[in-house]
């Protein structure tokens, strides 16, 4: 199996106008561009991607769908409240994209969850591997996604792709 770890693209900041719950905060400009660009950096590098999971703030929703809008225009996003802030639990998530069909799966997710999460797949030092907004990181395994038990193929920033 094949996770890529992606931070939510840039959103606007708590208070904007319609941001009162963090919940609310939507991409910004900038945020639909990175999201974009590295879909299209996806398609240009041929790596292709089965499902798309992201967390159900708006701004990781947002981020997912402009990431499909280019590698699947027809497939939904698939919601998982284990990629929430202070929602994640490892061993929970790893079984719930475990079971998604495919062996490619994009994960959409907030900070530090989401750089917890792969330190904890890696068997990293906690606190070693923050993510940028909009950065990736691509993590193999021999099976199912566990504890320890990946292998990281590469982690970009959006500056590698804008």
């Amino acid at each position: 199996m094949r996770l890529y770890l992606i931070r939510h693209a840039e959103a606007v900041e708590l208070g904007a106008p319609g941001a009162t719950r963090d919940f609310d905060r939507v991409l910004t400009a900038h945020g639909r561009e990175q999201a974009r660009a590295l879909a299209e950096v996806f398609v240009k590098r041929q790596l292709p991607v089965d499902a798309v999971v992201a967390s159900p703030l708006v701004r990781a929703h947002q981020t997912a769908v402009e990431l499909l809008n280019v590698w699947q225009p027809a497939a939904r996003v698939i919601t998982c409240d284990y990629l929430a802030p202070e929602r994640l639990k490892p061993g929970k998530l790893s079984d719930f994209l475990a079971d998604i069909p495919g062996q490619r799966i994009a994960a959409v997710g907030h900070m530090p969850e989401i750089g917890y999460y792969l330190e904890w797949l890696l068997g990293a030092i906690e606190g070693s591997l923050p993510l940028a907004k909009a950065a990736v990181a691509c993590v193999d395994f021999k099976n199912d996604p566990a504890k320890a038990a990946g292998k990281l193929q590469w982690l970009v920033t959006p500056e590698w792709f804008l």
